[in-house]
C-alpha cells in the first residue's frame, strides 16, 4: 500500500556566529585585530526539509528556525508546532536522529 505523505527530515545544530580566528601576516609589532558587531556567542538552528513521497511535482518545502543558545525539549516542541503549520491537513512521516530531546518524556507527552 502506498502512503501519500510528506517525508520530512528534521535536525538541529549549534553554530557560532563569531568570526573564526586565523593566523595571518602583519608587520612586526602590529598584531592584527579583528573587529565585529555580533553579540551572540552561540546560536542554534533547526531545519525541516520535506519531500512528497508520491507527488514530486509538489516541490520540496524547507523551513528553519534560528535562536540564541541551544535547543532543548521545550524549544524543539515549539519549532515542531511551527513546522506543523506548513503541513496542515497533510500526512507527514518525520525522520530525525536519536537526540535525547527527541525521545524525552516531555516530547512523548506533548506529541504522543
Amino acid at each position: 500500500m502506498t502512503k501519500r505523505a510528506w517525508i520530512v527530515f528534521f535536525d538541529e545544530s549549534g553554530v557560532s556566529l563569531l568570526p573564526e580566528v586565523r593566523r595571518t601576516y602583519a608587520p612586526r609589532g602590529r598584531t592584527p585585530t579583528l573587529h565585529h558587531r555580533l553579540n551572540w556567542k552561540r546560536a542554534g538552528m533547526a531545519a525541516a526539509l520535506g519531500y512528497h513521497a508520491t507527488d514530486p511535482g509538489r516541490g520540496p518545502r524547507l523551513c528553519f528556525h534560528l535562536k540564541p543558545g541551544s535547543y532543548d525539549t521545550t524549544t524543539l516542541i515549539e519549532v515542531l508546532e511551527q513546522v506543523k503549520t506548513f503541513y496542515t491537513g497533510e500526512s507527514v512521516v518525520l525522520v530525525w536522529d536519536g537526540l535525547s530531546a527527541h525521545w524525552s518524556r516531555g516530547m512523548r507527552t506533548r506529541t504522543g
